[in-house]
Order: C-alpha cells, then sequence, then structure tokens
C-alpha cells in the first residue's frame, strides 16, 4: 500500500469493483474517506506509518499552530460531508465504517478543542518512537525518511519547548516524568543506531549518519534535563478526562452505548465474582483461603533472567503447536512471531509483556513479541512459570498475534478499520483466549487456574481504576496502592501500569469489558459450550474475527446481528 507524493488514498480498493451491489454511493463515500485521509495523513504522519502510508515519513507530528488550525479545519470539514451523506444508500460494511470514522473525527476535534496535548503532554513530543517505527516498518523511502527525521529532531525539541513553556502549569507532572525517562533512553537508543541491522544493510556507509545521531541523541538528552529541570518542579496538570470525554470515548471510540456508572459497576461485580473464586482456589493451592499466600508459593517456580526470553520463546511455540492440533480457529498459513527484549526507551510503558502487530503489506506477516526483561529477584516473579505461559496465549496464540494478523489479510481491513482499532475488540480477544485456552484442555494444572483468575481480577481492576481515576474519584498514588495490595504487584510495576492508566482513559477498561461481551455472544449464538462440537466453535471465532480491530459493539453487528448485540448490552450493562 505505499503510496507515492501527491497519490490518492483508496481506502476500499477490494470492494470498489463496478457489478450491481455497487453504486454512487459507495464511490462517493470512498472518495470522500481517501481524499480525507490524503489530506490527514499530513498531520499525523507516524500514524500514516503504520497502516504502511509512506508520503510523509520523512515528517514528525507537527505542532505548529498553523498545522493544528488546519487539522481542526479538516476535521470539521469532513464531519459536516459525512452529515450529508444518506447512511441508508451504503452497504453494510460502510455503514460500519462510517460510524468508525466519524467517532474517531469527533473524539479528535474535542480532544483539539477542549484538551490540547501540547501544553499537557511531553510523551507526544517525544520522537524516538517515530525513528523506531521506521526501522520495524521500512519503505522504499527508507533512507531520506530516517534521515530527515533525525536531521529536524533537534529543532523539533527547542520548538516543544517554546510550546510547554506557555502553559507550564497545564503540564501533567507524571507525564512529564516519563517523557523524561523515555528521552533519556532514547539518546543512548538513537546514538547507537548506526550499529542497527537495518541501518547497517541499507546504507553502504553506516558511520556517515553518525553525526546526525549524535545531534538528534544529544537534543533528546537536552529535553530530558529541561523537563527535569524546567518542567516538572511547577507541573500541575490533571491527567482525568471527566465525565464527558470519558463517556464519548465509550460512545465513539468503543460503540460501547454505556456510561461510565453502568461500566464501573460491570467493573465491580466482575471483582467481587473473581476474588471469590480467587479464594477457593488459593485453598487448592496452600490449604487455606490466602490468596497473597498463595501468589508467593505459585511465582515462586520461574526461569533465571538468563533464561527468560528462550522461556517465552519456547512457551509461545507450544501455544502454536497446541491451536495448530485443536483446530478451534482457522490459523494464518502466512504469519511468523520473534520474540525480543523491550527496547529500552519502551519499558516506561511496558512493565511486563507487549505485542507490536505486522502491516498488512508485510508478506512475511512478522509480529513482534516484547518481553521487558529484568534482573531483581522481586521482579522476576511476576515472570513465573505459570504466567509465561497465559502471556503467551495473551500476546500469541490464539491472542493478539492470530487476531491481527488475521485481521490483515482479511479484504474488510481497509484503512479506515486499520486506524480505528479498539481495544474492546483486540484485548477483548486476548483475555477471552485466556479462559478459551481452560475450556479447550490446553492448561490442567492447580496454578495455572489461579493465574488466569488473578490476572481476571486484575483486569476488573482496570476497569474499576480506570473509571474511578478519570472520573475524579481516586487519584494516582491510591490506584498504585489498590493493585499492590489487591494483586502483590511491586510498588515501582503498579506505579508504571498505572501511568499508563492516566494517559490511555477508557482503554483499560477494554480487556474484561471486552471478554464479558465475546462470552455473553458466545452463549447467545451457540448455547452450552460442552454441548456443541468444534467444528461450531471454530465457525463463531472466524465470524468474530472476520471484521478486523474495530470496536466490539460493531463486530458483533455485523457478524451475529444487531438483535443479538442488544442483547449482550442489556445483560451486561443493565440497571
Amino acid at each position: 500500500m505505499s503510496q507515492t507524493e501527491g497519490s490518492a488514498i483508496e481506502v476500499n480498493s477490494e470492494r470498489a469493483g463496478s457489478g450491481a451491489n455497487f453504486n454512487i454511493a459507495y464511490k462517493q463515500f470512498d472518495d470522500l474517506c481517501g481524499q480525507f485521509y490524503h489530506s490527514w495523513f499530513r498531520y499525523h504522519p507516524e500514524h500514516a506509518v503504520d497502516v504502511g502510508v509512506y508520503d510523509y515519513a520523512d515528517l514528525l507530528t507537527s505542532y505548529e499552530h498553523d498545522d493544528i488550525g488546519a487539522l481542526m479545519a479538516l476535521d470539521q470539514k469532513m464531519l459536516s460531508a459525512l452529515d450529508e451523506l444518506n447512511i441508508e444508500k451504503l452497504d453494510k460494511v460502510r455503514q460500519t465504517d462510517f460510524h468508525l470514522i466519524k467517532g474517531a473525527i469527533t473524539v479528535e476535534l474535542h480532544d483539539l478543542e477542549e484538551n490540547d496535548w501540547r501544553y499537557r503532554n511531553p510523551i507526544d513530543y517525544v520522537p524516538v518512537n517515530a525513528i523506531y517505527q521506521l526501522l520495524i516498518h521500512p519503505g522504499k523511502n527508507f533512507h531520506q525518511a530516517i534521515e530527515n527525521r533525525l536531521q529536524i529532531l533537534p529543532e523539533y525539541l527547542r520548538g516543544a519547548r517554546v510550546m510547554l513553556s506557555h502553559f507550564p502549569e497545564r503540564v501533567v507532572p507524571q507525564w512529564a516524568a516519563t517523557a523524561k525517562d523515555i528521552s533519556a533512553s532514547g539518546a543512548d537508543f538513537v546514538r547507537g543506531l548506526a550499529r542497527h541491522p537495518l541501518i547497517a544493510a541499507k546504507f553502504s556507509t553506516p558511520a556517515r549518519l553518525q553525526p546526525l545521531l549524535d545531534d538528534a541523541a544529544n537534543a533528546l538528552h537536552d529535553f530530558a534535563v529541561y523537563l527535569e529541570t524546567d518542567v516538572i518542579p511547577g507541573a500541575e496538570g490533571k491527567f482525568a478526562s471527566g465525565h464527558y470525554r470519558f463517556n464519548r470515548l465509550l460512545n465513539e471510540k468503543h460503540c460501547l452505548q454505556a456510561d461510565a456508572d453502568k461500566v464501573l459497576a460491570f467493573g465491580e461485580r466482575l471483582a467481587e465474582q473473581t476474588e471469590k473464586e480467587l479464594l477457593l482456589q488459593s485453598e487448592r493451592i496452600c490449604g487455606e483461603q490466602d490468596i497473597a499466600k498463595a501468589l508467593d508459593k505459585v511465582r515462586a517456580k520461574h526461569p533465571d533472567a538468563s533464561q527468560l526470553l528462550d522461556t517465552y520463546r519456547k512457551k509461545m511455540q507450544a501455544a502454536h503447536s497446541w491451536l495448530l492440533k485443536s483446530d478451534i480457529v482457522t490459523v494464518p498459513e502466512k504469519q511468523s512471531l520473534k520474540v525480543l527484549q523491550t527496547p529500552v526507551f519502551m519499558r516506561e510503558l511496558i512493565p511486563f509483556a507487549a505485542y507490536e502487530p505486522p502491516m498488512p503489506q508485510d508478506e512475511q506477516q512478522r509480529g513482534l513479541y516484547y518481553v521487558t526483561t529484568v534482573k531483581d529477584e522481586s521482579l522476576l516473579i511476576e515472570h513465573n512459570d505459570f504466567s509465561i505461559d497465559l502471556t503467551s496465549v495473551h500476546e500469541a496464540f490464539p491472542g493478539h498475534h492470530l487476531q491481527f494478523v488475521t485481521a490483515n489479510q482479511n479484504h474488510k481491513c481497509n484503512i479506515t478499520r486499520l486506524l480505528h482499532a479498539s481495544a474492546s475488540m483486540y484485548e477483548g480477544w486476548a483475555l477471552y483466549c485466556e479462559q478459551l485456552v481452560f475450556e479447550q484442555g490446553l492448561y490442567d494444572k492447580k496454578e495455572h487456574q489461579f493465574m488466569m483468575l488473578r490476572d481476571r481480577l486484575w483486569r476488573a481492576l482496570r476497569v474499576i481504576i480506570d473509571v474511578k481515576l478519570h472520573t475524579g474519584q481516586i487519584g494516582f498514588d491510591d490506584a498504585v496502592n489498590l493493585l499492590v495490595d489487591r494483586l502483590g504487584f511491586d510498588s515501582l510495576q503498579a506505579k508504571l501500569e498505572i501511568n499508563w492508566y492516566s494517559s490511555a482513559a477508557a482503554t483499560p477498561l477494554c480487556y474484561a469489558v471486552g471478554r464479558e461481551i465475546i462470552l455473553k455472544t458466545r452463549d447467545k449464538v451457540l448455547g452450552d459450550i460442552t454441548a456443541i462440537d468444534k467444528t461450531e466453535l471454530k465457525e463463531f471465532h472466524d465470524r468474530l474475527l472476520s471484521q478486523g480491530s474495530i470496536a466490539l459493539p460493531l463486530v458483533i453487528q455485523d457478524a451475529f446481528g444487531e438483535q443479538v448485540w442488544q442483547s449482550v448490552h442489556d445483560e451486561i450493562f443493565a440497571d
């Protein structure tokens, strides 16, 4: 899907034929979206690269007033154009895309008008990931792109200082501290890039990049110092999104048709129920209903730090082999997955493990499975044998990797769907898979069951914390203590977790909410899971994954019908 400068963006090229089902309304909508994205990518060059569009790969996300004003005007114009369309004349797939793009633009425009990131979030100024993404998703203009991004980086960060100096009191202190750490570790990462395998392969003389790398690294270091000395001491900004924005995210981004109060009530019910099950399971582990004692016993079995990555690789491969034999979902033939250490500059945002999907254009469909390695024994216990098993199911098979690769190979996975993925789908599916493998016999040890329930409690607490943090019901330290007290988290890891929650409103809740939606849908469609054969289960999973990574309510409506979704919604979010 690599584009040339000035090219049109084909949003629905796979389905834009000239058959009887194609009409003028379809073309009007497709052209409108294509024109919009072609302009929109100018202001979001990193998002463009993520979906394989390299027109602006040599740029960084602009924070200039003129560009922000132009983006807002573009969004307003697109919303007006969408309002003029007759959605009833569109086919089902385009109707879904209509809701996706309208919701995303609505959220973006509101955020620019009411919560301008330029004065609040220094993390978004740190362009280390903009360099890294070119290394994992290189395009045909790789040389020009990476050289130009490196070249403009120092001036970019000098401009960031000016922006942050306008209203220093608006800066969120937790985000400033994270930005400082990312900048400092990112400086070391960038300085050493001449030794990166891709740089060595693409540049005949990689050493000629070193002056650019040194200048960029020095700029990142100086920015870290600036944040520590000039920004953090006076930062007083609040991270809470407030009820209005939080509810907008629930409805416009995740299409949940529920407000914060109803989502919170669900999370509290799930936490209470799961904690009761966990108490019973702890008795099987240590002879008494003591979750902390049972957790200590389970976590005591873990690999040495030197064997951690190899252990993850083996567990991932075992999950893949089992999945092929189980035949409970179609496994794409064209895929690969690489386990590697989390890059140092990402570790502030990834305390445990994470997944990076391939682009649809990637012939190998190679995903990246990040593991944040540790040496401290107190931190290594979170990488115990049983947690690694479950994490490999979640991140790899049949979790994230299978789901994203399946979406990439589906003709419905157009730019609109790639850009507007929802955690309600991809995190809901991954958490659902942790239970699915128990049902299907992959794991049968009591320790696995205990950790599965503990992780479910973790996700239930995410719902509670997510809502309460962003509606002002609890503070940052209270949320940290909740993870330490209820889950036995190390305080540092708990702080990293809550820091992520603070900057990702209405995302942490998606794990548990998405899992519940999938389970309720399965009950409605299939009935008693023990009374069906694997063919029916496989068909259900394949239909569920056929819509891409978009908001789960839209997936359920498109795959199983509006009536099924409404029934599921009413059951989960009933008053």
